[in-house]
């Protein structure tokens, strides 16, 4: 050991350790000078240089030995596990990202989210929330604090108030009463939520969260407090009353989104409840698709999710007018999904957002290829984005394929 380095720890000494190590000293003192004194006539210690050398030895390995190791070996810390690790801004994927660290680096532990899988800890770029999945703890977590929601700058309830407690590991809080408004984030399991208002629909709730005002689906939460005082938000004004015999859809899931056209890659006008009808006015050349009168006017639903009522003889096929995809055959390189339905993201990894889905079987020509090789750059009816290469088929010449700098 440098002899710096035992210096520094010297500093460290417990008092109360030195003295127990001069007495242990003292004992084993008295034993070489008792051997010395048998082997060499009494001379002194000063004709025995390997006694005095090993009594040096000894007083070192008794002291280290004898007083407790501390520094950043048993201060609480993560060592990142995984080839890269987002650092986000909240315990929560739908937090945005500080920065990413690379394996191997260690990173101190200030805090626990109350899900136990969140740790908050100080990074280079400051601190932030790491998912512990993909790190390994190391040193004494004993002291570091537990942070639930209300620590983290959540709301506080009232006694009696009315809220939720959030019953699922996340959950998403979104900016409407629908799978179909966007998510402004999610909480943890365990989260208590005030609540503003109730859909009439009795399914999503209105509530404040740390992230703001937004709606949640109840269904995976527990009702706490009195909720008599809490208004109900009504529906959209409804379709007008519709014929037995008028061709129409209803709505055979909890909400289905109305787009404003023929394709999950259209925007959304606006998201129905289930059960609502809406009349058809035209059907899609593949079948799939309907145009129909919703409470927001004319859009598309996806008759997948929807049960027929009516007569459909007198009405029109119309023809789908998203833009023809290339030639992809041969050579070309091109990704077949290989999957139920398939995200196309914004970039190469899946906390980029999702510009639209692709269902099974259909291809999609590839650009580029990201720098870890794990994600296409591929080109459809949407435009271009990205998409996981695990979940596809590749076709064609894989050599026309080079990394994109992203």
């Amino acid at each position: 050991m440098p002899l710096n380095s035992v210096f520094i720890r010297l500093r460290e000494i417990n008092p109360e350790h030195i003295l127990k190590s001069l007495n242990t000293l003292k004992y084993f003192a008295d034993l070489v000078q008792l051997r010395q004194f048998i082997v060499y006539g009494g001379r002194g210690m000063k004709s025995c240089y390997s006694c005095r050398l090993g009594l040096v030895l000894l007083v070192v390995l008794l002291l280290l030995a004898t007083f407790p190791i501390t520094g950043f070996a048993q201060s609480p810390h993560l060592v990142v596990n995984t080839h890269r690790l987002n650092v986000r801004s909240g315990p929560g994927v739908g937090h945005h990202i500080i920065t990413s660290v690379p394996g191997g680096t260690e990173l101190p532990v200030t805090g626990i989210d109350s899900g136990r899988l969140w740790f908050q800890v100080s990074s280079p770029a400051g601190t932030g929330w790491v998912n512990s999945h993909y790190a390994v703890d190391r040193g004494n977590f004993s002291g570091v604090p537990i942070l639930n929601s209300s620590t983290a700058g959540g709301p506080a309830i009232a006694p009696g108030q009315a809220h939720l407690v959030v019953n699922t590991g996340y959950l998403n809080v979104r900016t409407g009463p629908g799978v179909g408004h966007q998510a402004i984030g999610n909480v943890p399991g365990g989260t208590k939520l005030p609540v503003i208002a109730i859909d009439s629909g009795g399914l999503w709730y209105q509530v404040n969260s740390p992230l703001g005002s937004g709606w949640v689906n109840s269904h995976y939460t527990i009702p706490r407090g009195a909720f008599s005082g809490i208004p109900r938000v009504s529906k959209p004004t409804d379709a007008p009353t519709i014929d037995r015999s008028t061709p129409h859809l209803v709505v055979n899931t909890g909400y289905l989104n109305v787009r404003s056209g023929p394709g999950v890659g259209h925007g959304i006008i606006t998201t129905v409840a289930g059960g609502t009808k809406l009349p058809v006015i035209s059907i899609g050349s593949d079948n799939l698709w309907y145009e129909v009168n919703s409470p927001a006017g004319p859009g598309w639903v996806n008759s997948y999710y929807t049960v027929t009522r009516g007569n459909f003889a007198s009405l029109r096929s119309r023809t789908l007018l998203d833009p023809p995809s290339p030639a992809l055959s041969g050579p070309t390189p091109r990704a077949v999904v290989n999957t139920h339905r398939l995200n196309i993201r914004t970039g190469p990894g899946a906390n980029f957002d999702i510009i639209t889905s692709v269902p099974g079987g259909s291809q999609l020509a590839v650009l580029g290829l990201s720098r870890g090789r794990h994600w296409y750059l591929v080109e459809g009816s949407f435009g271009q984005g990205w998409l996981n290469n695990d979940y596809v088929v590749f076709r064609g010449d894989f050599s026309r394929v080079s990394v994109v700098q992203y």
